[in-house]
């Protein structure tokens, strides 16, 4: 049985505490954080603390708060020396947890929301760890809560982290500016939906540069110059641009 404590009340603790609450050789000892009540979506059977320094014991402490608070919450973590203190951010450096004899990662790659379930069971888990012997408790973790567990350092998963914000955050904004598009001109954003989901089904079974279509992957000018004219007064048009001459550039390089 592994006791966990996390430390934070924001969507990656909250789907954190639902796993762990399923899994029977783990066990939620208490969530830590500084709302005077633990927030009304989590477990009511949940035991909730919002003094850090009146803190239960644990064999691992999971930090999941912003990356610019991760420091601050760590100062103020007074814990056994024999316990694990890791943090669950793709960007954070391992280091910023020295303060604690065994201390590292567990990352969990995905994008978590207060409404939408996920199925940790398929999450890529990136773990590092300061020493072996914490190294094999936190995979032992976060095999049971995932099949995919992948040892990286810090520099490799801040590279992941990069990556995770081009193919997510940025291609969302994609569909934002999409959404504005369509709504300026009266047309309910939901028509792009299917294609949307296509696209994504497409890049299970393809690389994602198998996966690229459209008038710039083509070289289709006469497409692309309608398409720049009519956002020519918009807000759109240097990133419609921008990107159009990237894709061209990657599929007609020399």
């Amino acid at each position: 049985m592994i006791n966990i404590i996390i430390i934070g009340t924001g969507n990656v603790s909250y789907h954190f505490s639902e796993v762990i609450l399923k899994k029977n050789n783990l066990r939620l000892i208490e969530v830590c954080g500084r709302k005077n009540t633990i927030p009304e979506h989590f477990n009511k059977s949940i035991s909730y603390s919002n003094n850090i320094n009146k803190i239960q014991s644990a064999d691992i402490y999971l930090i999941c708060v912003s990356d610019n608070a991760i420091e601050s919450v760590n100062s103020q973590l007074n814990i056994n020396e024999e316990s694990i203190v890791v943090h669950s951010s793709g960007s954070t450096e391992m280091n910023c947890l020295s303060k604690h004899k065994k201390h590292g990662v567990l990352y969990p790659l995905q994008t978590f929301s207060l409404n939408s379930q996920v199925d940790f069971n398929n999450i890529p888990i990136i773990v590092e760890a300061s020493a072996n012997e914490e190294l094999i408790r936190i995979k032992e973790l976060s095999s049971i809560l995932s099949k995919k567990v992948i040892e990286c350092n810090s520099t490799q998963r801040l590279s992941i982290h990069i990556s995770a914000v081009f193919a997510n955050n940025f291609s969302n904004h994609m569909n934002v500016i999409a959404e504005e598009i369509l709504e300026a001109n009266n047309i309910d954003p939901n028509i792009l939906k299917p294609l949307i989901l296509e696209t994504s089904k497409k890049t299970q079974y393809l690389k994602f540069k198998e996966a690229q279509t459209g008038p710039a992957k083509r070289n289709d000018q006469i497409t692309i110059e309608k398409h720049l004219i009519l956002l020519k007064k918009t807000k759109h048009f240097d990133i419609y641009k921008k990107i159009t001459e990237e894709i061209i550039k990657s599929n007609h390089e020399l």
